[in-house]
């Protein structure tokens, strides 16, 4: 089986037999819970975030690897966007981690393990000036007045009807118990 790597700006790694394989493919999904303790030590957990996907390949070099490793070390170092196909099918993702080893097994070419991270692409929303009116011009066409701070009625009430709603609350509050029905409080 063929398997590539490619960059945006840096171009493509072709693995082939002959030149090289990728050994191990691990796809990495993760979250990240928030965890707010409360009164008697137990936790609330309220908000899960999604992880950035991680990608991981291993593989090796057997020959030409001067070119490969430069071109490896070019997708890091750019911060290429690249695509990965293999047995995993990968696209927008960037090497974050880069890692070759030389060993005495292999004298012609190296190991390497590559972490690519996804990166969240998104594009800003925007609306054309001229196709909709202004807030002000739509606003022009009604008659608003600004009453401030001051606090405005919408429906009329009688005199009266506010003085019984004020006298049904007089003297019906209460300042709260005195002390604690349970000693659990020690003041500090």
């Amino acid at each position: 089986m063929a398997y590539s790597l490619t960059g945006k700006k840096s171009g493509a790694i072709s693995f082939l037999p002959a030149t090289g394989t990728i050994t191990q493919e691990t796809m990495t999904k993760s979250s990240k819970m928030t965890s707010n303790a409360i009164e008697g030590g137990s936790s609330i957990e309220d908000h899960v975030y999604l992880n950035p996907e991680q990608f991981q390949i291993v593989g090796v070099v057997v020959k030409n690897h001067s070119a490969f490793r430069s071109r490896l070390e070019t997708m890091w170092k750019n911060r290429d966007l690249v695509t990965y196909v293999g047995k995993f099918r990968v696209e927008n993702y960037v090497i974050i981690s880069l890692q070759m080893k030389n060993d005495s097994g292999n004298r012609d070419g190296f190991s390497f393990t590559a972490t690519l991270q996804k990166a969240n692409i998104v594009s800003g929303a925007y609306v054309e000036i001229g196709q909709e009116p202004l807030m002000s011009k739509q606003d022009s066409a009604k008659t608003v007045s600004s009453a401030g701070l001051k606090t405005t009625v919408s429906k009329q009430i009688s005199q009266s009807a506010y003085a019984a709603y004020v006298s049904s609350y007089n003297g019906k509050s209460s300042s709260g118990p005195t002390q604690r029905k349970t000693a659990s409080y020690n003041g500090v």
